[in-house]
């Protein structure tokens, strides 16, 4: 087989049976709607991400007036895609799956590998063209004949085959038909080896491929990875009334109940909840996910929107081209959690199925299809009435739904459900910022801040913001005096949505900082930490009608983030405490009370661990498939998923199994105990917490920390618990935030 090499994509080629709408594509032959994706790749001149990239949206047939650097970075955000070394989809090619790729010197590699490396290092990288070739979660359908022209006998595959050989017997092939999909095929097992790239089509013999007899190794088809958002806090799309982003458009960055005129409406006569607009032709969303609605009000058939672009009704998976209403879904996309009942009102006389991730096909669950209420305890799901992600699809937002008709389903089918995540890697993120408007609604001049600012221009008058990125608290007092305004990701269309009295100005900005710890705070009645004392690890409302005491002398944080109010029912002036101790609260405050309070509610934290002592970051060791033999370990920077923590609500877990949490291994724990990974329990021993002094503290054990085991022995790079010492180095780690 040759290195990359495929044969040539040519437009003008019908082949039979591969429209959109075709059922035989599918598995079961179950007549099915398709569901398409738009397509986003980004591509970095430089291997290092910043700014300044190359986005792809749909083909482009010559890419000749790219300017790239010797060694790229490839990131694809949505679809698969192929890459060719010449325009018009001709050459070599390279197949591209949904993450990152770094490429340097692509084309003619057999000449390179004799080059001399500084010479060839030199030499910009050249791409000819790129082609969108995977848009759906169709299912792929190949079949292998051992003759030519499709004669003896046939072999049918739909997935993945890491061995074609079976029983030691060397299985031949001389013809070949793809029904569906983009093919990669392997000379060798394990699908090793640079593949050849099959598209759909027939081929009677396999003259393209140099040989009459192939003895393939493996095979398996491109894969598309699940829906995702890049930028869920700042929602913004284009409407355009004809296809191919043509004809009169307008912008949205908020829900429309119906942007269709009807009748004898003009643009005189258009209000807020209607857009001058005839018909919908075409779509750019540029942030946010979205919800498209057939008719006005939210009702009808709804179509998931993705960030892309969407030439025409087809794009969307329209029925026709009625689309009558919108709406951008704006919620937490993490740690998606929801709950499937058989039976209406959660019933528990029927089944019930906990979803924590993409299921394909709910009946080989055990589960079945039908479902009639859905708790959704987190994130945001779309659910389809067929399995593989086609049919009819619903949006399920945080809440409850008590029957088909609150997620606007016509039956209880549902057969294949899917998280929106968040793609926190997808490229350069605004981590934190902030955009203030001098008017209300986001109107007249705006400024915008990505790091804390001490002293904001006097001309400058704040009326409105959105939080982007990260949460802020404003003052109304130059290096952060005065009244503070706690504000979190969102939009804030006036003063008084920020918390703000009446009048009142910004003239300073504080980022906050992550925390690695549970929410423990005490109120005492008298100052210096004496006299009866409220220990709170949750909101309070309102402290009086709790019968304690307001009139708090000093307060002590043990851990988390926490807003405290002066008043109760989150009213008055408000304050932002980290981690501390506040021996006199009036001094510190102004206030001779504490009405209520909440901690501060931090959303997942992506983060790795470097020791400070080493260099090394905190990685695992061993096989998800048997967690009791896995420990953790340090070792090199890898860029590997394995060496990505998250924190969330004291609890360490790893990017390669977010189900499972980091926990202290065995019944006994004590110093010198090792750590592993294990499902969450809601154990004491999976409890963790990182003080300023930068070492992490058990909840278990207070005195334990993270430590390097150390020695001559296979086990130096573990990493045990051991008694917290200022001399030890090794215990204090670097929590470096993605």
């Amino acid at each position: 087989m040759g290195l990359f090499s495929s044969r040539r994509f040519d437009p003008n080629i019908s082949f039979s049976a591969m429209s959109l709408s075709d059922p035989t594509t599918l598995r079961g032959s179950v007549q099915n709607k398709i569901n398409p994706r738009p397509g986003k790749v980004v591509i970095y001149s430089e291997p290092d991400v910043s700014e300044e990239c190359i986005e792809v949206f749909n083909d482009i047939e010559d890419c000749g007036s790219w300017r790239l650097s010797p060694v790229i970075l490839i990131k694809v955000i949505r679809g698969c895609w192929i890459l060719y070394e010449k325009p018009n989809f001709e050459g070599h090619s390279i197949p591209l799956e949904e993450g990152e790729l770094e490429l340097a010197g692509l084309w003619g590699i057999e000449d390179n590998l004799e080059r001399n490396e500084k010479e060839e290092s030199a030499k910009p990288m050249v791409i000819g063209s790129i082609r969108h070739v995977i848009q759906d979660y169709r299912v792929s359908h190949i079949d292998l004949f051992t003759e030519p022209e499709g004669l003896g006998v046939q072999h049918s595959y739909f997935d993945d085959t890491e061995e074609m050989q079976g029983f030691g017997v060397m299985q031949k092939t001389c013809s070949m038909k793809v029904h569906w999909g983009t093919w990669l095929i392997y000379e060798e097992p394990g699908f090793q080896g640079i593949p050849f790239i099959l598209e759909p089509g027939e081929y009677p013999n396999l003259a393209f491929w140099n040989t009459e007899v192939a003895y393939i190794g493996s095979m398996r088809p491109m894969k598309m990875g699940g829906r995702k958002v890049e930028f869920p806090t700042d929602p913004k799309v284009v409407i355009y009334e004809k296809p191919f982003f043509e004809g009169k458009c307008v912008e949205l960055e908020t829900e429309m109940c119906s942007f269709i005129m009807e009748g004898s409406e003009t643009e005189e006569t258009t209000g807020e909840e209607h857009l001058p607009l005839t018909s919908v032709g075409s779509m750019k969303v540029l942030r946010g996910v979205w919800v498209a609605y057939e008719k006005s009000g939210f009702t009808g058939h709804q179509y998931l929107l993705e960030e892309g672009e969407y030439k025409d009704w087809k794009d969307w998976g329209g029925y026709n081209g009625e689309l009558q209403s919108l709406r951008p879904i704006l919620g937490d996309f993490s740690n998606a959690h929801m709950i499937m009942y058989s039976e209406k009102n959660f019933g528990s006389k029927g089944s019930s199925i906990d979803v924590l991730g993409i299921v394909a096909n709910l009946m080989e669950t055990g589960y079945g299809v039908k479902t009639q209420s859905i708790n959704v305890l987190s994130g945001v799901w779309v659910a389809y009435e067929n399995p593989d992600f086609t049919g009819e699809q619903y949006i399920l937002d945080k809440g409850f739904y008590t029957s088909f008709e609150d997620w606007g389903g016509k039956n209880y089918r549902i057969s294949s459900v899917q998280p929106i995540c968040l793609d926190s890697f997808a490229g350069p993120r605004r981590r934190n910022q902030i955009h203030l408007f001098s008017e209300p609604q986001f109107q007249g001049q705006s400024q915008c801040f990505e790091e804390t600012t001490s002293q904001i221009d006097e001309s400058f008058s704040t009326n409105s913001c959105r939080v982007l990125g990260g949460s802020w608290v404003a003052y109304d007092g130059e290096n952060f005096s005065g009244n503070q305004y706690v504000l979190e990701e969102g939009h804030y269309p006036c003063l008084s949505a920020m918390g703000c009295l009446p009048g009142a100005s910004v003239k300073s900005l504080r980022f906050i900082d992550v925390e690695f710890s549970e929410p423990t705070i005490i109120l005492f009645e008298r100052e210096d930490f004496k006299g009866k004392k409220i220990e709170l690890n949750a909101e309070t409302v309102n402290l009086r009608s709790l019968g304690f005491n307001t009139q708090i002398r000093s307060v002590q944080v043990i851990g988390g983030i926490w807003v405290t109010y002066e008043y109760g029912n989150y009213r008055g002036r408000q304050f932002l405490l980290s981690p501390a101790e506040v021996p006199n609260w009036y001094e510190f405050s102004g206030c001779r009370q504490i009405g209520s309070l909440r901690p501060f509610n931090q959303k997942r934290i992506y983060f790795r661990l470097r020791n400070k002592a080493t260099g090394l970051f905190m990685s695992t060791n061993g096989n998800l498939e048997d967690l009791k033999l896995l420990r953790i370990q340090v070792m090199e920077d890898v860029g590997a998923d394995d060496q990505i923590w998250i924190y969330q609500e004291g609890c360490i877990k790893c990017r390669i199994a977010e189900d499972c949490c980091l926990t202290i291994v065995g019944s006994l724990v004590t110093s010198g105990s090792k750590l592993g990974l294990a499902l969450d329990q809601n154990a004491d021993s999976q409890f963790w917490s990182m003080k300023s002094d930068g070492r992490i503290y058990s909840k278990l054990k207070p005195n334990l920390v993270l430590d390097i085991k150390g020695g001559a022995q296979y086990d130096q790079n573990h990493i045990i618990l051991n008694t917290a010492s200022k001399e030890k180095f090794t215990q204090v780690w670097e929590a470096m935030v993605l």
